[in-house]
């Protein structure tokens, strides 16, 4: 399919900036240094008074007699994969698009 040169021209104005490139050869093998709370668990450390109540083990802490609190690493490189819709279906409405 080829786009019609309007929207060809709205696209080459899109900008997406990063403060560097990322070969995706190795997507998904960064290891952050940066700990939070994160999609992925990392581990269990003792709890600490000051830390978040929220992230108490409680199966861990009742099998210990300890409190525990799951530790969890930040994601910071993520895929993105942008999908344009622009058939004909998305025409409708009583104005013009383009």
């Amino acid at each position: 399919m080829i786009l019609p040169p309007e929207v060809l021209k709205k696209v080459k104005l899109l900008e997406i900036h990063t403060r560097k490139l990322v070969n995706n050869l190795f997507a998904g093998e960064y290891h952050t240094a940066f700990k939070g709370q994160g999609m992925t668990f990392a581990d269990f450390r003792e709890y600490v008074p000051g830390d978040d109540i929220r992230t108490i083990s409680w199966p861990l802490t009742a099998r210990t007699g300890k409190t525990f609190i799951k530790k969890f690493e930040e994601e910071r490189e993520l895929t993105l994969i942008l999908a344009v819709d622009i058939s004909g279906s998305t025409d409708f409405g009583s104005g013009v698009l383009f």
